[in-house]
């Protein structure tokens, strides 16, 4: 699953190269409320999309990639970036660590070896402060929560299905799924650098992100166990999850 947000410039080659793999993926684009052609370009080169209503965060379209995903039957869920900085070659690698069993979610890291694009200063500190962070309130030893770039077996898929935050949802999502006794690793994989666009988080907007994340964090941390969850979009409920379409199949 790949949710974009006005990724014309990227998507088509994002979806052609994993179209192209040995063992090609089926890719669903979320088109969360472009205002340029990326539903366009993404079904021109083969997606499937699906077009959120409005712009509704990423936390909520990674949410409905990972419904479809439950309800079509699959066992195995990937998600990358519309903005081209994730190699599909690289897919396999992460997978290979479903597998063979030794994981139920692989996140993706360009600082365990620092090898390839390493993205902004600003980027990087942003990313050091939630490896401390996730640390702290979890225990959980990540050195790049705010890839974007993982893949998820069903048992993980379902965790992050019934609670993942509607905005900046990243780091939040490693603490429920380390609390739900989910094997969390992380390997190595060389990003490259945007080919097209920009990114929404830069500059000062990333100061931004690193205040909102760390309050909601703390916030969550205290909050009462049965509350509310706020990422929970309410129109979608683990009993849809149950009636899935006849055509699913039970693994892909």
């Amino acid at each position: 699953m790949i949710p974009a947000l006005d990724e014309a410039d990227n998507i088509g080659r994002v979806v052609t190269e994993l179209s192209a793999l040995p063992e090609a993926p089926d890719v669903l684009v979320i088109d969360d409320g472009s205002s340029d052609d990326t539903r366009e370009v993404a079904s021109r080169m083969g997606a499937s999309v699906v077009s959120m209503p409005f712009n509704c965060g990423i936390g909520a379209s990674v949410q409905v990639g990972v419904w479809m995903a439950l309800a079509g039957g699959y066992e195995v869920v990937a998600r990358f970036d519309g903005d081209g900085q994730h190699d599909p070659r690289q897919l396999e690698r992460l997978r290979a660590h479903l597998d063979d069993d030794t994981a139920d979610f692989v996140l993706a890291s360009r600082y365990l070896e620092k090898s390839g694009f390493q993205s902004t200063f600003m980027r990087r500190l942003g990313s050091r402060w939630f490896a401390v962070l996730l640390r702290a309130v979890s225990g959980l030893k990540i050195t790049d929560p705010t890839s974007g770039c993982w893949v998820a077996n069903r048992k993980a898929a379902e965790v992050l299905f019934e609670e993942y935050s509607s905005d900046y949802p990243e780091v939040d999502s490693l603490v429920h799924l380390g609390k739900s006794g989910c094997r969390i690793r992380e390997i190595s994989v060389d990003f490259r650098a945007r080919a097209g666009g920009r990114s929404s988080i830069e500059g000062l907007h990333v100061l931004y992100y690193m205040l909102k994340v760390t309050i909601a964090l703390i916030i969550g941390r205290v909050r009462p166990t049965g509350a509310p969850n706020d990422g929970d979009p309410g129109w979608i409920s683990s009993s849809t999850i149950k009636q899935s379409p006849s055509s699913a199949r039970s693994s892909r």
